[in-house]
């Protein structure tokens, strides 16, 4: 009985100095997590309104002019560079000969013979009718001849079938008179006309292989790099574009948001721009389009202790003015997305340059950073 009453104090006494050393230890706190900033600070680049622009010729050849140069404004339309195009330009001049020769052969039809060629074919009717008279006359003779036996039959037979092959040349002579004083035929005018359709489509595409022979500008803009020189060969397969450009009528920043931030991003945050380029006030903006989905990371800082796996999500800001700015040039965006502008109403695109012989509503190739002289 003893030993029950002393294992059970052991137990109550145990129990009582772990309650005191319980209640004697500080309660752990968890720290509190740190509010996120409010600015979202990403890299970007600037861009015109279209990414930039890779031009290649639609046909292959050695080029002849170079008509631009680095840093060169451009209107849309102007002429680019030029391949050599003398055989272009000879089928060009053999389909249009062509035109000329089917029109004059329907003219032809429809003025009918000449004067000379009708006037001769009614002499040859009327020789040839004067020579039937003559035969009948003597086929008549003849005949009577024939009764008083004064003639053979040998002499009379000639004599008959003779007026009969006359008589025949005549009716052949009165039919090219005919054929040469009637009007054309519907059909053959229309035969005639088909002939100068085909003719002016022949024509048609040889001048469309002519202007492929120049790479005009798609749009207005300047001019980032020539590639090619006169002489070298080039083509739509090249494995450089001949000539970069971009369109400058505004100027827009392409950013690269971190997936910690992405989903934070709206349309209409206001956005600050800095560079080292730039000068010392900040260019303001707003994001007007920001990527559905996560991607891999393009733009990189100069910090060694950046992560480079990291996924980002490609935000497009307007800029509120863009002048003297440089296509390419690195620049640190800070978003605000305490103070956002209403959004413009529908879904916005990057601008891509429609490509004249494709599909209409296609883009350029190479998601639109690359398009072909039309």
């Amino acid at each position: 009985m003893k030993c029950l009453y002393l294992t059970v104090g052991v137990a109550l006494i145990g129990a009582m100095g772990f309650a005191i050393d319980r209640q004697s230890r500080p309660v752990a706190q968890r720290p509190e997590r740190p509010e996120r900033p409010f600015t979202i600070c990403a890299l970007g680049r600037i861009e015109g309104a279209t990414p930039e622009i890779e031009l290649r010729t639609r046909l292959a050849g050695r080029i002849a002019r170079v008509h631009v140069v680095e840093g060169q404004f451009v209107e849309k339309g102007d002429v680019l560079l030029e391949l050599e195009d003398a055989e272009l330009r000879q089928e060009a001049a053999l389909a249009a000969a062509e035109v000329r020769l089917a029109e004059a052969q329907l003219q032809r039809r429809v003025n009918g013979a000449r004067k000379q060629e009708r006037d001769e074919a009614a002499a040859l009717f009327h020789a040839q009718k004067a020579r039937l008279e003559r035969a009948e006359l003597t086929w008549n003779r003849t005949q009577e001849l024939r009764r008083t036996n004064a003639v053979s039959a040998q002499q009379a037979d000639d004599q008959r079938t003779f007026a009969a092959t006359v008589r025949a040349e005549l009716e052949a002579a009165r039919a090219r008179l005919e054929l040469i004083e009637a009007p054309a035929r519907p059909d053959d005018i229309l035969i005639d006309q088909a002939g100068i359709d085909a003719a002016k489509a022949r024509l048609a595409l040889a001048k469309v292989q002519l202007e492929r022979a120049r790479l005009v500008a798609p749009t207005s803009g300047r001019i980032l790099e020539v590639v090619v020189e006169p002489g070298e060969l080039t083509g739509p397969d090249a494995p450089e574009p001949a000539v970069v450009m971009v369109d400058t009528s505004r100027y827009r920043v392409r950013a690269f948001v971190d997936e910690l931030d992405a989903p934070r991003i709206q349309l209409g945050m206001t956005v600050r721009i800095t560079a080292d380029g730039l000068p010392a006030d900040a260019i303001s903006g707003r994001v007007t389009q920001a990527s559905p989905r996560m991607g891999r990371k393009q733009l990189w800082s100069d910090d060694p202790a950046e992560r480079c796996d990291t996924k980002t999500r490609e935000v497009w800001i307007d800029l509120d003015r863009g002048e003297d700015l440089v296509v390419g040039l690195r620049v640190d965006v800070a978003i605000d997305p305490t103070l956002v502008t209403p959004a413009p109403t529908g879904p916005r695109v990057p601008e891509r340059l429609p490509d004249p012989d494709a599909p209409a509503g296609s883009l350029a190739a190479a998601e639109g950073r690359q398009a072909v002289a039309p």
